[in-house]
């Protein structure tokens, strides 16, 4: 069976290591129900084409115009992914979420999380990933629990992987996580890990020749 190409627009070196971890170890629901290994039925080719990212709390938001930015430049059906964290107490707005990262940049890990007194507090953190196929946006969005970390934590420093910890890890952040444990592992409970496997679900479900169907999930 010939591999289906996903098309992904990331600059990312942390996020292509992930990516090989998925398709090492995780699986999806194959048509006949049986679930296999990514890697078996998927290639990803990454491309760092520019994409347009405008600054708004709501990811799905921010999402939807970087997938279509992305299709623009490759003028193929490709995905896209962003990610945030959000503080239980401001579920509703879905605070900070997209504002995760220019936060991050701009105050370093240690005075986020101190200028936002978030030490502690519960978070979801959430990823959605944009898949545009020039003529939809599809969107789909995978959250992992946790809370955030009382100060940084371990050496992999990707986006906010330092002061998350998911639950089940007695505290540990996911940098701390990929350290000691490996890179695998934190994908088991990644909210990325989660999008994608819907992404990949669905991909196999709309079949060869979807590339343009009319479905906006």
């Amino acid at each position: 069976m010939n591999k289906i190409s996903i098309y992904y627009a990331t600059r990312s070196e942390f996020k292509k290591q992930e990516i090989a971890a998925i398709e090492e170890a995780t699986t999806y629901k194959a048509e006949d129900a049986t679930d296999q290994l990514v890697g078996e039925r998927f290639k990803f080719v990454f491309s760092d084409v520019k994409t347009d990212e405008p600054l708004e709390v709501d990811l799905a938001t921010m999402v939807r115009h970087k997938a279509v930015s992305a299709y623009k430049s490759l003028l193929m059906p490709c995905i896209v992914e962003h990610a945030g964290l959000i503080l239980l107490d401001h579920a509703n707005s879905g605070y900070p979420g997209g504002l995760t990262q220019p936060m991050m940049d701009a105050l370093g890990a240690e005075d986020f999380v101190r200028r936002i007194s978030a030490a502690g507090e519960r978070a979801v953190a959430r990823a959605v990933i944009g898949y545009c196929d020039g003529m939809c946006v599809h969107i789909f969005t995978g959250d992992t629990e946790g809370a955030i970390a009382d100060k940084p934590r371990g050496g992999r420093e990707f986006y906010w992987d330092t002061i998350f910890a998911p639950d089940g890890y007695d505290g540990a952040t996911y940098a701390e996580i990929s350290a000691k444990l490996g890179i695998r592992e934190k994908m088991k409970v990644s909210q990325s890990r989660k999008a994608l496997q819907q992404f990949l679900d669905f991909r196999v479900r709309r079949g060869a020749n979807s590339l343009f169907m009319d479905f906006d999930r």
